[in-house]
């Protein structure tokens, strides 16, 4: 697996990125016949390559003293099969380097039951190496709801991530609040975003996590400081100039992927890690997203003046298997 590291502060910037390859770490993967592996390379770079992509998030009511805070988000790992695993593993090792203050999760860590109960012990194992500074707050997806959300809440909180069910966690940092809301899935008819914010109070700065984006149409009159989402995959395959072809969200579908305005607030779709169904992305690599928090009313500006900056670049190494 490789990783490739972009900044991105809107949803245009995920095209300029370098990308830096390594090692697999499985040696014992089948290798195709030799007429077919140009192919089979392109397919493999496709779900093998985890794009680390800097974003300035803007937040609507972020106390100054919050400014710069880090935060990480991982979804949609959908642990079906070794390959998942490993990704995640190698997603764990590069949030860890970027020294979080949190770690955000928002759901599908898994397809359904089967696979849950295979990957269930090494997916807890790996979510326990992350070492967030101030804690890592998680959400359920549909596809959690599908297979057990009582075994994976308890293996999440078991491994150190607090499970935020149409609840709400209040951090002090540098004498401020910041309330971490998760809203539990829309699809499965959980989301019950008033009794997510009931603990909240009137100003309050927000981070609210909620698998679907679409979440959003439902909470909006509640004021989120920022809404941090998955459950597109990024649209699975984006076509140049139009876009992904897949309905998924009635919210529009410039919400498939990265940093998009909604109203009064803005929306991050995190492009997931892993696949579901068909084992394919086209330019919708996986991603793992670091957030350097920033005040709303600071956002346009920075846009405006910041100087360019060019991409990164990171390998890192898989462990063979033994």
């Amino acid at each position: 697996m490789a990783i490739r590291m972009a900044r991105a502060d809107s949803a245009a910037d995920f095209r300029d990125a370098h990308v830096a390859r390594a090692e697999p770490r499985l040696a014992h993967r089948p290798r195709p016949p030799i007429a077919l592996r140009p192919l089979h390379r392109m397919w493999r770079r496709t779900l093998d390559t985890i794009d680390l992509t800097q974003v300035r998030l803007p937040v609507r009511g972020l106390p100054a003293a919050l400014e710069g805070l880090v935060a990480c988000q991982m979804s949609d790992l959908h642990v079906d099969r070794d390959e998942d695993l490993e990704r995640l593993e190698l997603a764990v090792r590069v949030i860890n380097a970027e020294r979080p203050d949190v770690v955000l999760l928002t759901g599908d860590y898994f397809t359904g039951p089967e696979t849950m109960r295979r990957y269930l012990g090494p997916f807890r194992e790996a979510i326990r190496l992350l070492r967030p500074k101030l804690g890592a707050f998680a959400v359920l997806g549909n596809h959690d709801h599908w297979a057990s959300v009582e075994r994976i809440s308890d293996a999440l909180e078991r491994a150190g991530a607090r499970v935020l069910a149409n609840q709400s966690h209040r951090l002090r940092v540098r004498g401020e609040a910041l309330a971490i809301v998760g809203i539990d899935d829309l699809w499965s008819r959980r989301a019950e975003p008033s009794r997510a914010f009931a603990q909240v109070g009137p100003g309050e700065c927000t981070i609210v996590l909620a698998h679907n984006p679409d979440t959003a149409l439902y909470a909006r009159h509640l004021n989120p400081g920022v809404m941090l989402s998955g459950h597109t995959h990024g649209g699975v395959v984006r076509l140049p100039f139009y876009g992904s072809p897949l309905k998924l969200l009635r919210i529009g579908k410039q919400f498939y992927a990265g940093l998009n305005r909604y109203r009064d607030f803005y929306i991050y779709t995190n492009r997931g890690l892993g696949t579901y169904w068909l084992r394919i992305r086209i330019n919708c690599r996986p991603e793992v997203s670091r957030f350097h928090l920033t005040p709303l009313e600071h956002h346009h500006a920075a846009e405006t003046h910041d100087a360019p900056v060019r991409p990164r670049r990171r390998r890192a190494r898989r462990r063979r298997a033994s």
